[in-house]
């Protein structure tokens, strides 16, 4: 079953439906994007941490319907501008896939 979520974002208006729930190689890609937000620590231009979270999302998305936005992005032709509209869909696209991942890592192994 998929998630259809709708951006929050009025220059990418739209919906994005997220694979729910998380493929193991879906897990493991967005953990990989965290880690290397990890290392490029706290002082990273902004950018880069946007750049660097792109594999975790683009992994984790399985549908894009987003204006602005192809309908198959990857890291080469993801819009990074507007700059502030551009950082407000990555963000909003990362919390709303790291919901999905803590669900994932809250759930108990007997």
């Amino acid at each position: 079953m998929s998630k259809v979520i709708t951006s929050p974002v009025k220059r990418f208006s739209g919906t994005v439906v997220l694979s729910d729930p998380l493929t193991y190689p879906q897990v493991f890609a967005f953990q990989d994007a965290l880690e290397a937000i990890k290392e490029l620590g706290g002082d990273a231009n902004y950018l880069r941490v946007q750049y660097a979270a792109l594999p975790g999302i683009l992994k984790c998305v399985e549908e894009w319907h987003l204006e602005g936005v192809p309908a198959h992005p990857g890291a080469d032709n993801f819009p990074a501008t507007p700059m502030a509209s551009a950082a407000q869909l990555i963000s909003w696209l990362f919390g709303e896939i790291s919901k999905l991942n803590d669900e994932a890592e809250n759930v108990p192994l007997e």
